[in-house]
């Protein structure tokens, strides 16, 4: 296995678990929160306390930074080895830092809220304030929607050793879990790609059995995970006076449920064109109907299904992403040569992908299993897009760098889809070229149909935890009614424990950790067809696009860069149309 494979943390901060510069870096957080807590909120706003809010603001920002450093790296170690109980202590001692951060914003929150609106906004036209003026009004705006300071305060601290702590138990409880399986040691990460990139269906399912019969065995520690993380969260918002369980994740993804609903409606609308996808694929699998197992797995053609090497895979993202736009092949090559990545398939490992930025450092940190697969070269380039849309915005205040799930999903999916695109210009072969627009649809059901269940599930185990507690069979039950629904009752076989196996369901600093990645896909598949019609003129104008994700809403940022509504259904209509076009030719070529 090539060392090029391994990321690179030592930079960072040398030692791992055991660096003696990051208990120096905690320890120095630490102090400055508490020096932060005994200090008193700044004088009612005038011209005259400008500079003592401008300190109390930034003051925050800076601890924010550094904290964001912190909490990047600590779950890198967690993430590259599961038995790193270090890393984990690391993470419980760094919760308590940022639940004190929490109630500071809260209060200092509260206060903004209690000031005059020409104050206000006198303040936000200063030079210091200005860039970050957005979130700061967001911060004002939520905290007119939440409860009293102290309130909020407390709810923060309880959190930790709480809501968050479940979230923490599910990851340690699911990521010690292995299987031995056909002689092989695997995680249940492994095993999960076994049967979803296995060419071999009687593997797949054979993966599949056992995966499902593993969660079984952690179905009932799961189901307390998540029956008490939602009763939290909706005793939360019932003293916030909070009617809807989707406020939370539509603040978060600065979207409106307008835009959702006319989502998810336009989705419903047109999804059952994928059945004909699912009828064709079936035949080429020798089966009747697909199942779950089935969904993702590739269709073998003339060299698809074959493995790539790391290098390979990098090459070919890297050097297909710079026909279309040289900044972002620029990026994704320093990545690889930085090892800014994490690749390696290995035993020990918690499950998934994701890109986290180190604000400090000015870096990003890529975590993956590659499996050698086409979906594997797929997974690194959506996490380089990840990467690549920090990047662009390091030289910006912390303030002005948060952007939400929904559009987060956009430069990860652009990339993949440049991938998928060049893969198929270079296909020699009917075969090979019916395998990669297979991989195109199972993203498109993925998507629309997968993430789509997720959605309704939450919506109904929500709507029933406001009542009781569920079992898991209770669970099983209302996931492969979700997944009925969605997928149009087109499958032989469900995956009812997908809401145990699915960590996104666990994710308590990302409530509904799912719509988002639809949102993006559909948008992003916008974004592709400017990028695609205005060629080398776009590279800037995308640029732009991804810089202001951290300072406008998600439809202020359509309307902007697109010239799109996304409350009404023409931007869908032509984002779902888009990926469905390659049904037919799809069904075609499959004979």
């Amino acid at each position: 296995m090539s060392k090029r494979e391994i990321w690179e943390l030592d930079s960072i901060f040398p030692g791992g678990s055991a660096s003696t510069e990051l208990q120096s870096f905690l320890q120095a957080i630490e102090a400055d929160l508490a020096t932060a807590v005994s200090l008193p909120l700044p004088p009612p706003l005038s011209a005259a306390s400008h500079s003592e809010w401008t300190a109390a603001i930034q003051r925050l920002y800076d601890i924010s930074s550094r904290q964001q450093e912190a909490g990047a790296f600590v779950g890198c170690l967690a993430s590259q080895s599961v038995k790193d109980t270090a890393a984990l202590q690391l993470m419980g001692r760094l919760d308590p830092s940022r639940a004190t951060l929490g109630v500071l914003w809260t209060k200092l929150g509260a206060h903004m809220a209690a000031q005059a609106d020409d104050e206000w906004q006198a303040l936000l036209a200063t030079a210091a304030l200005a860039p970050v003026q957005f979130h700061l009004n967001e911060q004002r705006d939520e905290a007119r929607q939440q409860m009293a300071p102290e309130m909020e305060a407390l709810a923060g601290e309880l959190a930790t050793n709480g809501y968050h702590a479940w979230g923490r138990f599910y990851t340690i409880f699911s990521g010690n879990k292995e299987v031995d399986f056909e002689g092989q040691k695997l995680s249940l990460g492994q095993l999960q790609s076994k049967f979803m990139d296995d060419p071999d269906r009687a593997t797949r399912e054979r993966a599949f059995n056992q995966f499902e019969e593993a969660w079984g065995e952690l179905a009932q520690t799961a189901a307390l995970a998540l029956n008490y993380q939602a009763g939290f969260r909706l005793t939360l918002y019932k003293y916030r006076g909070w009617e809807s369980f989707l406020q939370e994740p539509l603040q978060n993804n600065r979207l409106t449920a307008e835009t959702l609903d006319t989502m998810w409606n336009v989705i419903d609308q047109h999804a059952h064109k994928l059945t004909d996808y699912f009828a064709a694929k079936a035949k080429l699998f020798g089966t009747d109907q697909l199942s779950w197992f089935d969904v993702p797995a590739p269709v073998a053609g003339d060299g698809v299904a074959r493995q790539f090497t790391y290098e390979e895979a990098a090459e070919f993202v890297v050097e297909n992403i710079a026909k279309m736009n040289p900044e972002i092949a620029d990026f994704c090559q320093l990545a690889v040569d930085k090892r800014w990545v994490e690749a390696e398939n290995r035993v020990g490992k918690r499950a998934g992908a994701f890109c986290t930025s180190l604000p400090l450092s000015q870096q990003p940190r890529i975590f993956m299993t590659y499996n050698g697969s086409f979906n594997g070269m797929l997974t690194l380039a959506h996490e380089l897009g990840h990467g690549y849309h920090g990047w662009v915005m390091n030289d910006l205040p912390i303030g002005a760098r948060r952007y939400t799930m929904s559009i987060a999903e956009t430069a990860s999916t652009l990339n993949e889809l440049v991938v998928k695109d060049a893969a198929i210009r270079a296909a020699v072969s009917n075969g090979e070229k019916l395998s990669i627009l297979g991989t195109k649809l199972n993203d498109a059901a993925s998507f629309m149909m997968n993430i789509r269940a997720r959605f309704e599930f939450e919506k109904s185990f929500f709507t029933a935890r406001a009542q009781r507690q569920l079992s898991a069979d209770e669970l099983s039950e209302m996931m492969l009614a979700a997944q009925k629904l969605t997928y149009k009752d087109s499958l032989a076989r469900y995956e009812p424990l997908f809401w145990a196996s699915k960590l996104h369901f666990y994710s308590t600093y990302s409530p509904f950790y799912n719509f988002p990645y639809t949102f993006g896909y559909l948008f992003s598949n916008g974004v592709y067809a400017h990028a695609t019609a205005e060629g080398a003129d776009f590279v800037g104008r995308y640029r732009a696009l991804l810089r202001d994700t951290g300072s406008l809403t998600t439809e202020q940022l359509a309307h902007k860069h697109l010239g799109v509504d996304l409350t009404k259904p023409e931007f869908w209509e032509t984002a779902v149309g888009r990926v469905l076009a390659d049904v037919d030719e799809f069904v075609a070529l499959a004979g």
